[in-house]
C-alpha cells in the first residue's frame, strides 16, 4: 500500500487505454489492466493446451479470490461467495429472505433497476416496498428512519448512486439499522474499488458488488457478502454440485449445504474471470483503497469544478464523496446526446445518464486529461 500513486509508472505498466482514449467511464465498465488481461489470458491458454488437468490451481484461485474479497471489505473468508453479477445477490437476498405477509422493506427512489426490481417485485408476496425520496439528489438517515416501522425487515441501499454519485452515510445507516433491529443490504458496485468499505464498521448484513467497474476487472464475477449472523435468514434459492457437502463421491449424496458463504454457489465459476479479479485486486490492493479513494475524488472535485466554471450544472452533491461526477449542460446549446458523441469522436469516453453527462475517473487519470475534457466540452458549445 502506497501514500503516494506513481501514476505514471501505473499508466505505461497497467492502463494501456490511456495511449487511445481518454477513460471516465468506470461507473459502466473499466479497462482491463494488463496485470488482469494477461492473467485470464494465461488461464484460457491453459485450458486450452491442458484442459483440466490443472484444476488444482483453479480451486486455489477461488480460495484466493475468496481471501482478498473478505480483505478489501473486512469480512472473513467465510461470508463470501462467488456470483455472476451484483443482480444475482440481490436477487438472492430478495427472494431467499424469509418474509411474511405484511412486512416491508425500505430502499431509495435513485437505485439503479438492480437495487429496485428485486425488492419491488416482492409485492406480489405481500411485501410493501417503501422508496425514501430523495431531496437535491440525496438523503439520510432520518429519511430512512421516517419510513421504518416494527414490519420493517430490510433496508436496501446503494453505496453511491450510479447516475450521480450521491454517497449515503453508510455508517450512520447502518447503525440505525442495529437500533430498530433490521438487515442492511448494500449494492456497493459503485464504490468497491475507489472507496473503502467495511461491512463491520457498517452493520452490513449482505453486500453485491460486480467486479467490472471501480474493480478493473471483468464481466461476469461478483462478490456476494452475506455476514455469518444474517446467514441461516436466507433460503439458498439454487441447488448444485458445489454447493452442497459432499463426502468424495457424486452419487447418492448428501443434499445438505456447505455451512459457509459456498453454499450460495451451486455449480462450476467463471474460473477465468476469477483469474482477472486476482489480478485486478492484488494491483488495487498494493496501490492502497486509502490511496486510491484521495485521488478519485481529488479528480471527482476538479472535474465537477471545472464543468462548472464553464456554465455545467453540477447534478452531484457537495461535498463530493465518490467518483462520479454528473452534469447537465447549459440551457440553450447542443443536446446531451450530441455533446455524449462528439466527446466520443474525439476519444473520450463517458455516459449519459438521467438528462446528465456522467463522468467517472479512476486513480490513474490525469488532471491534464480532466482538462482536456473541459476545453473539449467548451470547444463543442462555443
Amino acid at each position: 500500500m502506497q501514500d503516494v500513486i506513481d501514476k505514471e509508472a501505473l499508466r505505461r505498466s497497467e492502463f494501456p487505454v490511456t495511449e487511445r482514449l481518454i477513460y471516465l467511464n468506470h461507473a459502466a465498465v473499466g479497462p482491463l489492466p494488463r496485470s488482469t488481461s494477461e492473467a485470464m489470458q494465461a488461464h484460457a491458454v491453459d485450458q486450452r493446451d491442458f484442459g483440466a488437468l490443472h484444476w488444482r490451481a483453479w480451486m486455489a484461485a477461488h480460495d484466493g479470490f475468496r481471501d482478498r474479497a473478505a480483505r478489501l471489505i473486512n469480512a472473513s473468508k467465510s461470508e463470501i461467495a462467488i456470483l455472476k453479477n451484483t443482480s444475482e445477490g440481490l436477487s438472492f437476498v430478495a427472494e431467499g429472505f424469509r418474509w411474511r405477509d405484511g412486512d416491508n422493506v425500505v430502499t431509495t427512489d435513485m437505485e439503479f433497476p438492480s437495487n429496485y426490481t428485486p425488492w419491488k417485485r416482492l409485492e406480489r408476496r405481500g411485501v410493501e416496498c417503501r422508496l425514501v425520496r430523495n431531496r437535491d439528489g440525496g438523503f439520510d438517515a432520518s429519511d430512512i428512519e421516517r419510513l421504518i416501522d416494527e414490519r420493517t425487515r430490510i433496508v436496501a441501499l446503494s453505496s453511491v448512486s450510479f447516475h450521480n454519485g450521491f454517497a449515503p452515510d453508510l455508517d450512520a445507516a447502518g447503525r440505525l439499522c442495529s437500533e430498530r433491529g433490521v438487515f442492511f443490504c448494500v449494492d456497493a458496485i459503485q464504490s468497491l474499488g475507489a472507496i473503502p468499505l467495511d461491512v463491520r464498521r457498517s452493520g452490513i448484513s449482505f453486500l453485491a458488488a460486480d467486479g467490472h467497474k471501480w474493480l478493473l476487472g471483468p464481466e461476469g464475477t461478483a462478490i456476494f457478502f452475506c455476514s455469518e449472523e444474517a446467514r441461516e435468514q436466507l433460503d439458498v434459492l439454487e441447488s448444485g454440485w458445489t454447493n452442497v457437502l459432499r463426502h468424495g463421491t457424486f452419487i447418492d449424496e448428501s443434499v445438505d449445504l456447505r455451512e459457509d458463504g459456498r453454499r450460495f454457489e451451486a455449480g462450476s465459476l467463471n474460473t477465468n474471470g476469477v483469474y482477472g479479479m486476482n489480478a485486478s485486486l492484488d494491483l488495487l490492493e498494493r496501490t492502497g483503497i486509502d490511496a486510491i479513494e484521495r485521488e478519485v475524488i481529488r479528480l471527482a472535485m476538479r472535474m465537477a469544478d471545472r464543468l462548472e466554471a464553464i456554465g455545467f450544472v453540477i447534478g452531484t452533491p457537495r461535498p463530493i464523496r465518490s467518483g462520479i461526477v454528473a452534469a447537465a449542460p447549459p440551457p440553450g446549446g447542443e443536446s446531451l446526446l450530441f455533446l455524449h458523441r462528439r466527446l466520443e469522436q474525439r476519444g473520450i469516453v463517458c455516459a449519459p445518464r438521467e438528462g446528465m453527462l456522467r463522468f467517472s475517473p479512476h486513480f490513474y487519470n490525469t488532471d491534464d486529461e480532466i482538462d482536456r475534457v473541459v476545453e473539449a466540452l467548451r470547444e463543442e458549445r462555443e
